[in-house]
């Protein structure tokens, strides 16, 4: 069965993961990250180990699992959004009657629609998360956001969380929120979210520009909401693993990018996926399929850094699975510069590898792969490179 374009046209990509054993050994690690290099089983796959990269004890939530045993699996999609309306931007707008049709499937297709930072937490725990669980954020701090998307979720109940670039809370303007906006939306409960202070792009920036951008806006956070967030979020949906260990470094909970993959038991703690909707890729019938969507059983990526060298153009992209999958030959993966590329299964169903016939042009890049699940849906795993040298938008 050929991927759906809705599907093969996906706006976002990156994953690195590991599987139940691993993820048993890492439990309650708290030391900072080293690497080791090996491979598995003989199929071509590097493995990373990362101290404390995703699971600790249950006791680290200070109380049972929240959702108590509602579900027996660690999957949820995490849903972004930007502008609400603003029908002049539509590569970062949603309109408002594709909104609410959003909210109406959500509504009346049984799903759990979650606080962000309390499913994470209960997800870094280990803790089973309530079947078709969805969280639901928004990045910079568009007023559009206050004035439209906020009323119509709070209409029908659903949590959300602001990612806030301080910087354009400090200066206003027309299209952005100020913070008294901002410390209304609080008190009303929405969440608030770190996003940086000047929406920098932290890979050409350096980690010595990143580091002071977060601890400028965490000044700013502390100074005008008095508390600084526990989630951090990559302007542009932009990382490394270094910019991840400046993040981890600065004390958040979590750090989220912006690629279309399942949250799913092996994801990376410090880039965690997001599907990102707009009006291109809002359209009902894929977010159907965005929302019927399942993890991969993955157990490990590479590479790891998605900063693409001369040298590795194009990139190839292994991925290692926990447990076998039947119907491989199904599997289907795209790449943003390319379209449709060649898959090779590994033997016994346990992963795959791709790469692009072409080399990726500079700036943000992605491959997509899915595979029909048994139980309806799709298996969806993607995963985001950068080729260095592009315009900055």
């Amino acid at each position: 069965m050929a991927c759906p374009r809705f599907i093969s046209l996906s706006v976002a990509c990156c994953r690195f993961s590991w599987g139940p054993l691993l993820r048993l050994l890492l439990i309650g690690r708290r030391s900072a990250v080293r690497k080791a290099r090996g491979w598995m089983g003989g199929l071509g796959v590097a493995a990373w180990v990362v101290a404390g990269m995703q699971s600790m004890p249950a006791a680290a939530l200070d109380q049972p699992c929240p959702y108590g045993e509602a579900g027996t699996s660690q999957e949820a999609v995490i849903l972004l959004y930007h502008r609400f309306g603003e029908d002049d931007v539509p590569s970062t707008n949603i309109r408002l009657a594709q909104f609410a049709e959003h909210l109406r499937l959500l509504r009346e297709g049984g799903y759990r629609v979650l606080d962000l930072e309390q499913m994470i937490r209960a997800w870094i725990a280990g803790c089973p998360l309530p079947a078709r669980s969805v969280a639901i954020t928004v990045d910079d701090g568009y007023r559009s956001f206050a004035r439209h998307g906020w009323p119509m979720l709070k209409a029908v109940g659903f949590p959300v969380t602001v990612f806030i670039s301080t910087d354009a809370a400090d200066q206003g303007g027309r299209r952005m929120m100020t913070w008294q906006e901002i410390r209304e939306l609080v008190r009303e409960g929405v969440k608030i979210g770190h996003h940086g202070a000047a929406h920098l792009h932290m890979i050409e920036a350096g980690t010595a520009a990143a580091r002071a951008d977060i601890l400028r806006a965490s000044a700013r956070f502390r100074a005008k909401l008095g508390f600084v967030p526990k989630l951090f979020a990559y302007p542009y949906g932009e990382y490394d693993p270094e910019l991840a260990a400046v993040v981890r470094g600065q004390g958040f909970l979590a750090a989220l990018a912006q690629f279309s993959s399942v949250l799913g038991p092996g994801e990376r703690r410090y880039w965690l996926p997001r599907f990102a909707l707009n009006e291109h890729y809002g359209a009902p019938e894929r977010v159907r399929l965005v929302l019927s969507a399942h993890a991969f059983p993955v157990a490990g990526v590479t590479p790891e850094d998605p900063v693409v060298a001369p040298r590795s153009n194009p990139p190839q992209l292994r991925v290692l699975f926990s447990r076998p999958l039947p119907g491989l030959a199904r599997l289907g993966c795209y790449a943003s510069h390319e379209g449709a590329i060649a898959v090779t299964v590994l033997e016994g169903g346990r992963g795959f590898s791709a790469r692009p016939h072409l080399p990726m042009p500079p700036g943000r890049q992605r491959i997509n792969c899915t595979l029909p699940h048994p139980g309806g849906g799709w298996y969806w795993f993607g995963r985001f490179f950068y080729v260095p040298g592009g315009r900055l938008d």
